[in-house]
């Protein structure tokens, strides 16, 4: 009860500040399951994606931070408030995959930031493996999420938000399930070939596009350069 109503009084907050530098639309926000395990999985381009992601989600959730944040004790007792649980980066954590596994097994849903790192350029980086290991033991859907313009509200080494001259936009696609994105791969290449599919998917809907279709080869990871273009439709934050 104290988790929801502090919850509560953070969104109020947050969508107060955004009003008040630029504005937020939601394109999806019909994608979103209500209830039951899913795991988000946004692209990363700055330090507000956390907050953004928790704001346009509309339902409690948890989600992992780099575990150099937890060493302070006033922080991390913040982060731990609002259900953020430490992974280690650059490294295969197993006890952060297994916490995020458990609580998508408890019907929660789980943010993960499958670039693994904030991107200082604005491109899409490659999808580590990790999140499809967890989505598949979990048997949970992926929520599929684009993030565009959070790098103009915080850019990318700044702590201090800033107005913008458009709103960010969260666009959230449809639910996939993992047996979708490891269809046809073979063994040694599933976990890191889903991967590769699942950032096809976000780049898709980064650029507004229809979900690619997947036959056995998984896509090449190749760098592109990213449009910032503006929904076409809207739905209320």
């Amino acid at each position: 009860m104290l988790y929801r109503i502090i919850w509560a009084a953070a969104w109020l907050l947050l969508r107060f500040l955004y009003a008040l530098l630029g504005g937020l639309k939601i394109e999806g926000a019909e994608n979103v399951p209500r209830k039951g395990g899913v795991l988000v999985t946004p692209n990363h381009l700055s330090d507000a994606d956390g907050p953004t992601i928790y704001l346009a989600l509309k339902r409690p959730c948890w989600g992992m931070a780099k575990s150099e944040l937890f060493q302070t004790r006033f922080l991390r007792y913040i982060l731990r408030l609002f259900h953020a649980f430490p992974v280690k980066r650059y490294s295969a954590d197993l006890a952060a995959l297994r916490q995020a596994e458990d609580l998508l097994k408890q019907g929660e849903a789980v943010v993960i930031f499958p670039e693994g790192k904030l991107s200082e350029d604005g491109q899409l980086q490659p999808f580590l493996p990790g999140v499809i290991l967890v989505a598949d033991r979990a048997g949970a859907p992926i929520l599929p999420v684009a993030l565009i313009g959070t790098d103009r509200l915080l850019p990318y080494g700044k702590l201090i938000p800033r107005p913008m001259h458009r709103p960010v936009v969260v666009r959230f696609g449809r639910p996939i399930l993992p047996e979708e994105l490891l269809k046809g791969l073979k063994k040694r290449e599933r976990l890191e070939g889903g991967a590769e599919r699942l950032r096809a998917v976000v780049k898709a809907l980064l650029e507004n596009q229809p979900y690619p279709s997947f036959t056995e080869d998984a896509p090449e990871n190749k760098e592109e350069p990213m449009d910032e273009k503006e929904p076409s439709r809207e739905s209320s934050s």
